[in-house]
């Protein structure tokens, strides 16, 4: 497993302290309330920086068991080639195409790959494994319909960042274990990947709320998306818990240092390193959980993305 220098002691960057002071001005979440929260989530993702010009950028429908899911298509260049299909992050509650734009112009233009940024339906009006549900439907329709998104069906590649990097790996879990399409690789940011608890040393180092996620909103997100305790024990809500993760593909993730969910995922990296998968475990210092779609990017988001560039072309490319 390729894991990241740590420079131990790297203060959290002063323009994710400036989100996090704004932020830490309000009630928490579950005072605000669904509504309150997404009103304001989306009113300040959409008010950052927009991301590079993509060369063509085009809403689609992707077809789901239970309804059309609004999707939007990022194409840098016109040669067919890699496809990534991305499930955006809001602890499955809240985001949308609009919220998480940016991320995906990053990717899309540092992979050159075209992507697809699918809107699957939100909790709580859809709990688990409503999302589950649309990712893996989305994965499906998207592989057998790749030329029409220019892309490679042999060089699929799942992608998201926080619920949406639980969705990713949920997703390719599922498609494993029914015969495909095949994946060529998994990209995750901070992804959730055991919702059973909310207890770890990250979890207690960083969850007052002080450096963004808290344990509170934490728990906020789960409860809201798998109110069933034991539906947080099922793999597809938490991909920690398969009992197998022999046959995953390659496996990037991007972990956060000041993140109540690091732990989680870098004990993750190492079950799936154990499990004879391919997995590539970056963690990047002096930042917190979200940080790549922060909406005054900090240095570490250009650096993040030249190693996903680099870990593209090594896998998928």
């Amino acid at each position: 497993m390729n894991e990241a220098t740590r420079s131990e002691g790297l203060p959290l960057h002063p323009l994710l302290r400036a989100e996090i002071e704004a932020r830490r001005s309000r009630p928490p979440y579950r005072v605000l309330g669904v509504a309150e929260v997404r009103r304001l989530f989306r009113e300040g993702q959409t008010a950052g920086a927009r991301g590079p010009d993509i060369a063509a950028v085009t809403p689609v429908a992707i077809a789901a068991a239970k309804a059309r899911l609004p999707a939007r298509l990022y194409r840098p260049r016109p040669e067919v080639g890699p496809l990534i299909i991305y499930f955006h992050g809001g602890g499955f509650t809240i985001g949308d195409l609009d919220t998480h734009d940016r991320n995906c112009r990053d990717l899309a233009q540092a992979t050159g790959a075209a992507l697809v940024s699918v809107d699957y339906r939100l909790a709580p009006e859809h709990p688990f494994p409503a999302a589950f549900d649309d990712a893996v439907a989305a994965a499906l329709s998207v592989a057998t319909n790749a030329a029409a998104f220019g892309g490679d069906p042999a060089r699929l590649v799942l992608a998201g960042d926080s619920a949406g990097g639980t969705l990713a790996l949920a997703a390719a879990l599922a498609l494993r274990d029914n015969g495909g399409p095949p994946v060529a690789g998994i990209v995750t940011y901070y992804p959730g990947v055991d919702f059973s608890h909310v207890v770890s040393p990250s979890y207690e180092a960083f969850g007052d709320g002080s450096f963004g996620l808290s344990r509170d909103d934490a728990d906020w997100f789960r409860t809201l998306y798998a109110p069933d305790a034991a539906d947080r024990l099922d793999w597809r809500c938490s991909p920690a818990l398969a009992p197998d993760l022999a046959g995953l593909p390659p496996t990037l993730i991007v972990a956060a240092a000041y993140d109540v969910l690091r732990d989680d995922d870098l004990a993750f990296a190492t079950r799936l390193q154990q499990s004879g998968v391919d997995v590539t475990l970056e963690l990047v210092e002096g930042v917190n959980h979200g940080f790549m779609g922060s909406t005054k990017p900090p240095p570490a988001v250009a650096a993040t993305l030249l190693v996903v560039r680099r870990w593209f072309d090594r896998v998928v490319a």
